[in-house]
């Protein structure tokens, strides 16, 4: 009968709550982040120039022996052994890392060889289950010598067996193949370099500890990027690599083709490195079409993408009679053409602390990287050596007399009784005596003694040189270069620098000239809602229109809002359909629009605001407004708006009407411009609201309305002029017509008003159709027209 299982013995224990600060604790729990992010993860290493990612992927291929001598093996094997051994996070991004590490786009020097699809600038490469891949020779010269224990090894994270914490690295990596990591509150990034430029440097640094920035310079002048392409900003190249920060403006190249019948086109054969890869051609075309649909770009017939065989070719064909100089302005603007890279010089040293350095401090990284290198490599060997030695001078000391040698080992019983008479015989330790005990035959003859000899003499001075390198630091740099320059050998059949570096800045050229000059008419409506129609063509307007302008596509349009902002932008900008004011204008943000005009401003405006101030400004104090938002042009006070703007003429009085019925002519005389800041002077004194303001000249007439729909003409010379600040004389008597709520001066014969506040609809009008009274009489019903006015346009 089986046995009863005893119970098992209840675990008792004591509960203990620790009280603890949320922020303190928080400020531990993201500090360790950000540690593991920058230590483990994002961050190369200024000594090779890898992440970890990276490094894991080359080591764990190394211990496969997946050399450029041997078969191609699956990308997917690769991935899983390292991603079970070296790196515990997701197969797709060790699988991006390993191919990024075989991509010509993307490394100047690519270190690992490929077969199968491994992406380009616009597409991801195939899955790993289809591709295959090995160690590259440049990926091989990162490794060499790392089983001469040069490098420190650590565990790997189950402790199952060892990986580097760096890699030898024969050349500087880091130039030469660039780095980028985002970590948490820093990033790093640096474009590559042409691999015989920075081996020179790095020897220049070898040679003169003392070398500056600029000395180094001379070698290696600046990036050098995997496909043809011009730093435009060459002249701050100096101080971006003395600081270690700054922007690199890059340009692709292009040619201009003729294709008959006048007309050229562009034929981009390179995009500029970005965000460490070349450009992305399906980039290029989305941002060249999404600039045609905004105005920002025209004469373009079509563009189309001819890229093949992992060459660039994307055709920009020009309309007739456009020129390739106008357009190539707006494709270094608004397309990835022209692109900045970011340099941030941050890397971690030897002790794992990320470090800002400069083009001398990360070379100088690299030197005192491989000076431990060698120092590392010469202890081992050094070590190997005494080993052997030691080995040798025990095999010496028997083998003089090799005759008792064999008799004692022949008549010993034991392999250990034998041992130990050797020992006594020969004054040896035991490891001499095994490695004697080991000696076959064949190592007991007169020449195997002669060259035991010869072994020995040769390592003893071996031992000497070694000893002599580890004693002197100059000796240790002169065989850094020494290595330096046979890994250069490497480096002879790569194809030579395609960066050009000048100090061309990019075309100053205006959005206007970057436009066909084509006749249309622009429409606007009383909502700010505008259609622009070619002139030509039959088709009218989808909107009621309360200004309308012959203009062209490449003349900028002013507005000046109530709220007292200019506004610029591009007739050509305004689309074929109707189209919001908000959607031309950014920043808009539903302001009413006071005033409308071309860019034959006048010399100076007249504003008048709702409170009564009037303000003088030169145009020339008003350029700009094209940028989101616009430009401010008055201190408003308070709730006042601006009520109209006018050209300014300083022989012409200003006239300007209150709610209140009061109006005042004064004399321009006295009035100053002003700059954008300032608020303006007194006009009219008054507490009511101003509704009306304008220069009057010789044949207008002055128009008002109420807010009982009445109104009234007068000729605006019946108001006496008067001081500027000055109360005026009544142009609405008090009374059952309601207050002043209209006015407007004009010369024409008939006008467009506004029914009601929001109204849109203008509706023509008859001048004669308001009563023609005295300054100071009432008002009577407009003919035709029974509804409040809101607004006249003369």
């Amino acid at each position: 009968m089986a046995r009863k299982k005893k119970a098992a013995a209840a675990v008792e224990f004591t509960e203990t709550i620790v009280g603890l600060s949320a922020g303190d604790q928080l400020d531990r729990d993201y500090f360790a982040y950000a540690r593991a992010v920058v230590e483990d993860r994002a961050i190369p290493a200024a000594a090779d120039g890898l992440k970890p990612v990276h490094r894991r992927i080359l080591w764990d291929m190394w211990t496969q022996r997946l050399l450029p001598d041997r078969p191609f093996v699956k990308t997917a094997r690769v991935v899983g052994d390292t991603m079970a051994l070296f790196h515990p996070h997701g197969d797709a991004s060790i699988a991006d890392a390993l191919a990024r590490l075989a991509q010509p786009f993307s490394n100047l020097v690519p270190l690992l060889d490929f077969h199968g699809n491994v992406g380009s600038p616009d597409f991801a490469p195939a899955a790993p289950r289809y591709t295959e891949t090995r160690l590259g020779p440049f990926g091989v010269l990162l490794l060499d010598e790392i089983d001469l224990g040069v490098v420190t090894m650590v565990e790997n994270y189950e402790g199952s067996t060892v990986e580097p914490v760096v890699l030898p690295s024969a050349y500087p990596n880091l130039l030469v193949n660039g780095a980028n990591g985002i970590a948490v509150g820093l990033s790093s990034y640096l474009p590559p370099h042409d691999p015989r430029e920075v081996c020179q440097a790095a020897l220049m640094l070898l040679d003169r500890k003392s070398a500056s920035v600029d000395e180094l310079m001379t070698v290696l002048p600046g990036p050098s990027f995997p496909s043809e392409c011009t730093v435009t900003n060459g002249d701050e190249l100096n101080d971006i690599y003395r600081s270690g920060q700054g922007r690199i403006v890059v340009r692709g190249a292009w040619v201009v083709e003729p294709v008959g019948r006048g007309r050229q086109q562009i034929v981009v054969t390179s995009l500029p490195y970005a965000d460490t890869t070349l450009g992305s051609v399906e980039k290029f075309i989305a941002q060249v079409g999404d600039a045609l649909d905004n105005g920002d770009l025209a004469g373009i017939v079509s563009f189309n993408d001819e890229s093949s065989n992992g060459l660039t070719r994307i055709t920009v064909e020009l309309a007739a009679g456009v020129d390739a100089d106008m357009v190539v302005p707006g494709l270094l603007r608004f397309t990835n053409l022209q692109v900045t890279n970011k340099v941030q010089m941050h890397f971690l040293d030897e002790h794992d602390t990320v470090r800002l350095y400069n083009l001398r401090s990360a070379l100088q990284a690299w030197i005192a990287h491989r000076i431990r290198v060698v120092v590392s490599r010469s202890e081992y060997r050094l070590d190997k050596i005494a080993e052997r030695l030691h080995r040798l001078r025990g095999f010496l000391a028997v083998l003089v007399d090799i005759d008792e040698t064999i008799a004692i080992v022949r008549t010993s019983k034991t392999r250990a009784i034998a041992r130990e008479r050797l020992v006594e015989r020969f004054s040896i330790d035991e490891t001499q005596a095994n490695a004697v005990l080991d000696l076959n035959l064949g190592q007991l003859t007169e020449d195997a003694v002669i060259e035991f000899q010869t072994e020995a003499s040769d390592l003893e001075d071996e031992q000497k040189k070694l000893e002599l390198l580890l004693s002197s630091e100059t000796r240790q740099r002169t065989q850094v270069a020494r290595e330096l320059k046979e890994t250069m050998k490497a480096f002879d059949d790569l194809p030579p620098r395609v960066t050009t570096i000048t100090t061309e800045s990019a075309p100053k050229v205006s959005k206007a000239q970057m436009v066909l000059d084509v006749p249309t008419t622009l429409h606007v409506d009383a909502a700010g809602w505008m259609q622009a129609i070619g002139q030509g063509s039959k088709a009218k307007p989808k909107i009621r229109p309360l200004h309308t302008f012959d203009t062209t596509t490449a003349t900028t349009l002013v507005a000046i809002t109530d709220s007292g902002h200019l506004f610029r932008t591009l007739v050509a900008s305004v689309g074929e359909k109707p189209t919001a004011a908000a959607s031309v204008l950014p920043g808009l943000a539903g302001e009413p629009i006071r005033w409308w005009l071309e860019p034959d401003l006048p010399e100076e405006l007249l504003l008048v605001m709702s409170d009564g101030q009037v303000k003088r400004i030169a145009t020339a104090d008003c350029e700009g407004g094209d940028r989101k938002g616009g430009i401010s042009i008055v201190k408003l006070a308070g709730d006042a708006r601006v009520v109209t703007v006018e050209a300014f003429d300083d022989a012409a009085p200003i006239v300007i009407a209150t709610s209140e019925g009061q109006g005042i002519r004064f004399s321009p005389e006295g009035l100053r411009p002003m700059g954008r800041a300032a608020a303006g002077v007194r006009g009219i004194k008054t507490d009511a609201t101003v509704v009306f303001g304008g220069v009057p000249s010789d044949d207008d007439v002055l128009l008002l309305t109420t807010t009982k729909g009445l109104g009234k003409r007068c000729d605006p010379s019946e108001l006496p002029e008067q001081n500027r600040g000055g109360k005026g004389v009544r142009v609405l008597p008090a009374g059952k017509w309601g207050t002043l709520h209209a006015g407007a001066l004009t010369g024409n014969s008939d006008v467009l008003v506004l029914d009601g506040s929001d109204s849109t609809e203008p509706i023509s009008v008859s001048v004669g159709a308001f009563p023609q009274t005295a300054r100071d009489a009432k008002p009577g019903k407009i003919r035709g027209h029974s509804t409040v006015i809101s607004r006249i346009i003369g």
